[in-house]
């Protein structure tokens, strides 16, 4: 047989003949898989007519007692070229539906021809229900034609991430997953790995934040030491370290008008820096000696604690 492409579908002799490749275990998998995904596609039909959100949470039980009309039970095939089954009217038929409604207590064994008179599905409904399993069926023909090719699924690169028991379940039986299933697990990764990038950049974040807190509080701490210096170094030593009050407003005016405007939010621990500056502000103006030196930590201390540039 040629290989071909998943979105092709397999003729009947083509899946016949996979199918005798398939050990007992494989098809007794694609057996259950195929009438599963039927009955999935016949209830999320009459779901979405009735208005029900169907979510990927919701198995064929939920989804059945939800719905509350016509169940499909299984299709039986007979084969190409059998029709050993019956419909309700009479008809012998190669495929049968078998549909059943529990809150009515009816169970019918019927053709295509005859399931619309008899469920009162209409004829919209039944289309969508067909499209529904020509899906079913090219998910069947890919699964077929990858076991055919001797294709396998390596769930090893997916660590990490959670993976449905179904797809588990899948690959325990020597079935590879499909395609979409495949993506939506490349999703998830790639969705991990978003995360990850992103607790890993607010950690850096945090760590810079540390790092600059760190840096100011050794400025803080060296400032403080070099203002303990001048405070007791000898006034011939701090002399050259004045200047006149014209120029001490001229340059930091506008620092202190920003610094008294925050006055409310200087912390305890300042406040006598602050004291401090101003004392030497007005010792400056009646023409007094003072430390621009000392004036000057000072006055960056505050800058720094209160954020003025």
């Amino acid at each position: 047989m040629s290989l071909r492409n998943f979105h092709t579908p397999l003729t009947e002799a083509e899946v016949d003949e996979i199918y005798q490749l398939l050990t007992p275990k494989q098809r007794q998998y694609m057996d259950a898989f195929t009438k599963r995904s039927k009955k999935n596609e016949w209830l999320e039909v009459l779901a979405l007519k009735k208005g029900i959100i169907v979510t990927e949470d919701m198995d064929n039980e939920q989804l059945a007692e939800a719905v509350d009309d016509w169940i499909l039970v299984e299709i039986l095939d007979g084969g190409c070229g059998n029709r050993p089954f019956r419909c309700e009217c009479g008809m012998s038929l190669r495929y049968q539906y078998i549909v059943t409604h529990n809150k009515q207590n009816k169970t019918y064994k019927l053709g295509e021809t005859c399931l619309g008179n008899y469920t009162r599905l209409t004829p919209e409904i039944i289309r969508d229900i067909k499209k529904g399993f020509h899906t079913v069926h090219l998910e069947r023909d890919e699964l077929l034609l990858e076991i055919f090719r001797g294709e396998e699924t390596n769930i090893k690169e997916f660590a990490g991430i959670e993976i449905p028991q179904s797809y588990l379940e899948q690959i325990d039986h020597d079935i590879p997953l499909l395609d979409k299933q495949l993506k939506k697990l490349h999703d998830q990764l790639r969705a991990r790995r978003i995360e990850e990038q992103q607790k890993q950049r607010q950690v850096e974040r945090k760590r810079q934040k540390e790092i600059l807190y760190q840096s100011r509080q050794r400025r803080a701490t060296k400032a403080h030491t070099v203002s303990y210096y001048l405070y007791h170094s000898s006034p011939k030593t701090r002399s050259h370290l004045c200047i006149s009050y014209e120029e001490l407003i001229e340059r930091h005016l506008n620092e202190l008008k920003q610094i008294r405007a925050k006055e409310k939010l200087i912390s305890a621990g300042l406040k006598k820096d602050w004291d401090t500056i101003q004392d030497i502000v007005r010792a400056a103006k009646r023409r007094k000696e003072f430390d621009y030196g000392l004036f000057k930590l000072l006055l960056s201390n505050l800058k720094i604690s209160l954020r003025i540039e």
